[in-house]
């Protein structure tokens, strides 16, 4: 992600190396992982909605103290754990994921890295749960009432043949009676029967429709990419709001104002890349006959696997008609071969390789809408790429002789 300054978004949000915040100075507890929040998709929205819900100094990290926490320049610490309802019970009395979330929390305590009276506690459950014991829980706020759900949390556990959770209780309890009771009066269970209204609802005053769905997807992707861009460099993953919400702002004004079909592919790793490079596909082989560089190939896939990706997700959406890609493409060709044959006219003496290295850079820098809007800038060299593949255009004078149509060998 761009900004307006030429940096991208993740990069400006690393953390300047002459100041850190308090979050900055924490270290992450044993219970977060963040190399391993890739496809946790509910969490990734809550860290997106946490960015965008408030105004204010504020920054939020990333399976760090929890699965999020906001953190606010007084010190105070709002810790969220996200679970997903979609098979089992999260939230039950006797639940695992409920009563590890306590544990956890009563370790952070009893360690000193949270101010339990100070701390906010909260499970976040989509889409359903049910949780008639966690909902006394989360409304206990009187001294009475809280007092009445600790003695009822030491009921909870069974003293001859322990199941898992009971390790669980007995981890919440052994912090204390004063701890647990604050823990407690500061709980809040929230249950989402619509998690992507999370985000959603935050763009909704100025985002509608399919765009709606656009940009609150290309936000979660925002956020997921800054994050993962801190923890390849060890870094702590923690995020500025007011930086993370100047970012959005800026990204859905200049592409909304464009009419920019957006895009959802992920980036691929390089791993991935190197793996399409040693099975040669045929739009790898049209490269290699015209002398690409090293850097030109890289490029090349990394376009035609994003591109691919946004013609199967802009068509299973809605967002693009299906033949509508046969028509870009037929634009394509058609620009294709009046450069080449204005090629062929002009520079006829150079190299083979050198007029299709030509070619090539002069298609890719084609303008062309889809459906009137504004393609991504990987989408054109894609679609040419995937063209290639099936050879019906190519780089090299005589790709036709090289490359025939059905030759993926």
């Amino acid at each position: 992600m761009v900004l307006g300054d030429g940096r991208s978004y993740a990069a400006a949000q690393e953390p300047a190396q002459n100041h850190m915040s308090e979050a900055e100075t924490l270290s992450p507890t044993k219970a977060a992982a963040p190399g391993q929040y890739l496809g946790y998709s509910l969490q990734q929205l809550r860290l997106c909605h946490h960015l965008l819900r408030a105004k204010g100094d504020y920054q939020v990290s990333f399976e760090f103290l929890d699965d999020v926490a906001i953190h606010t320049l007084d010190g105070r610490v709002s810790l969220e754990q996200c679970k997903s309802a979609t098979s089992g019970n999260p939230v039950g009395d006797r639940a695992v994921d409920l009563w590890k979330a306590f544990a956890n929390w009563a370790d952070l305590a009893k360690d000193g890295k949270i101010d339990v009276a100070t701390t906010e506690f909260r499970i976040y459950v989509a889409p359903k749960g049910s949780a008639e014991f966690a909902l006394e829980l989360s409304g206990a706020t009187t001294a009475e009432i809280v007092e009445a759900a600790l003695q009822k949390t030491k009921k909870l556990q069974k003293k001859s043949g322990p199941a898992a959770v009971d390790g669980h209780i007995a981890r919440f309890l052994a912090a204390g009676d004063d701890i647990a009771r604050a823990i407690i009066r500061n709980f809040t269970l929230i249950i989402d029967s619509d998690p992507d209204e999370s985000v959603k609802g935050l763009l909704r005053l100025f985002l509608s429709g399919q765009t709606l769905d656009e940009f609150s997807s290309a936000a979660v992707g925002m956020a997921r990419d800054a994050i993962d861009n801190l923890i390849r460099k060890g870094q702590k993953p923690i995020l500025s709001a007011p930086k993370f919400q100047a970012s959005v702002r800026a990204f859905v004004r200049k592409n909304n104002l464009a009419n920019l079909l957006v895009s959802t592919a992920e980036k691929p790793s390089a791993e991935s890349i190197s793996a399409y490079l040693n099975a040669s596909p045929v739009f790898v082989r049209q490269l290699q006959s015209i002398d690409a560089t090293p850097a030109l190939l890289t490029t090349a896939i990394s376009d035609w696997l994003k591109a691919t990706a946004d013609k199967i997700n802009w068509a299973s959406e809605g967002t693009v008609f299906k033949d509508s890609f046969t028509e870009f493409d037929d634009a394509l060709v058609r620009r294709h071969t009046l450069i080449r044959d204005e090629i062929e006219d002009m520079a006829a003496s150079k190299a083979p390789a050198q007029r299709g290295r030509e070619l090539f850079r002069r298609c890719i820098e084609t303008k062309l809408p889809l459906e009137g809007s504004t393609v991504p800038e990987h989408f054109v060299g894609g679609a040419y790429n995937c063209l290639a593949d099936t050879s019906k255009l190519g780089w090299h004078p005589d790709y036709a002789t090289l490359f025939p149509p059905g030759d993926g060998a």
